[in-house]
């Protein structure tokens, strides 16, 4: 496995540039004797006895560009004392070098006689850091879907919530003027108008406590205004990111801002909705028999998973997200192993001899704690 992640490592990947990652994955999948299918630079299979239930396994094969700090070449891999450093090692391409582990095993026991009860899809896709045409351009190719393992490096804790994102464009007005004058004059400054604003949201119920994911919170990520030094401003933009939990729709969120603030608030982008899967789900407790002791947290992450509405899901994988995205990102080989074990059980918890899934379930966590361990 640290092999094959270290080839596709040293193939640049960045979002919609995945062509040459996506040619290598489609290769080792056929050599294995697997069906492949791809559309774009989306690349997908499936093994099984061709029944339900049907289990999608899911990954992206995009990276970030790489950030200033790396020590060397981000794409010349480096294996030192069992790490494996390189842009994307981390995020998410040890999650694909596991699942096609775990995917291969899966095969090599059916080739032995063992009987599956379901059928597993492993759809490695695209544009997942730009939330593009990936997972969500396919979907509807790889249906029906029962389930779905969503693979990112959570240090293998399944996550079965995560946040949304709404991202509101604030407009404060107000009536230009000399700063000559005094500000009891007739000019209104929008500028000071948007700073209130934005003080305010200090104030702000922002909705109900998630036992998973904690409450919704806000951050001002631009603003600007003003047209010159020696004018008062009559317009001021500035730019929430805001982010969710499914305790409240995008639009009930919205409508009490905006009554809430004196600036117009637009929306931007509302579709990056949040996702919660109930622990007891089947595809939740296979997890968490694949990984006795672990209990369901929360992720404060965006993922695929957001494209998932309506498909029980869990995001769970090698690794830890706070290298994601850092000069010098890694992954060890013992997190690999791990996790194409995991994902093995999994597969196995998940469909069974029979795709019998009336075992009793496991008792699920009610920590209020969120976001990655």
């Amino acid at each position: 496995m640290i092999d094959r992640l270290a080839r596709f490592v040293a193939l640049p990947s960045l979002s919609r540039q995945e062509s040459a990652l996506a040619d290598a994955v489609c290769a080792e999948l056929r050599a294995a004797g697997l069906p492949v299918q791809r559309e774009a630079n989306n690349v997908w299979c499936e093994i099984g006895d061709a029944q339900r239930p049907r289990l999608l396994l899911n990954s992206h094969l995009d990276t970030v560009p790489p950030g200033h700090g790396w020590s060397q070449d981000p794409w010349t891999p480096r294996i030192v004392d069992g790490w494996l450093v390189g842009l994307g090692a981390n995020d998410a391409k040890g999650c694909v070098a596991a699942l096609i582990e775990a995917v291969l095993a899966t095969q090599r026991r059916l080739n032995a006689g063992q009987q599956l009860g379901g059928t597993v899809v492993l759809a490695l896709t695209a544009e997942e850091e730009v939330s593009g045409a990936g997972l969500a351009a396919i979907l509807s190719r790889l249906a029906p879907l029962d389930a779905a393992i969503v693979g990112e490096p959570t240090g293998l804790v399944p996550m079965i919530a995560q946040r949304g994102l709404l991202i509101l464009r604030g407009v404060a007005r107000g009536r230009s003027g000399h700063p000559a004058n005094t500000p009891a004059a007739s000019a209104d400054n929008a500028i000071a108008t948007a700073v209130q604003d934005l003080a305010r949201l200090g104030e702000f119920d922002w909705g109900p406590m998630h036992p998973l994911l904690g409450c919704c919170h806000a951050h001002v990520t631009q603003i600007h205004g003003g047209i010159a030094r020696n004018v008062i401003p009559d317009e001021c933009e500035f730019y929430l990111d805001i982010r969710t939990t499914p305790g409240e729709s995008h639009l009930e969120l919205y409508e009490r801002l905006r009554s809430f603030l004196r600036s117009e608030l637009h929306i931007r982008s509302e579709r990056l909705v949040p996702v919660e899967t109930s622990a007891s789900e089947p595809i939740v407790q296979a997890a968490l028999r694949a990984r006795p002791g672990a209990q369901p947290a929360g992720s404060p992450a965006m993922s695929d998973m957001v494209f998932l509405q309506g498909i029980p899901s869990v995001k769970i994988g090698p690794g830890d997200s706070r290298r994601s995205h850092t000069p010098d990102e890694f992954i060890t080989q013992r997190e690999l192993a791990d996790g194409a074990a995991a994902y093995e059980r999994v597969i196995w918890e998940y469909c069974g001899a029979t795709g019998d899934h009336a075992r009793p379930p496991v008792a699920a966590a009610t920590s209020a704690e969120g976001g990655t361990r």
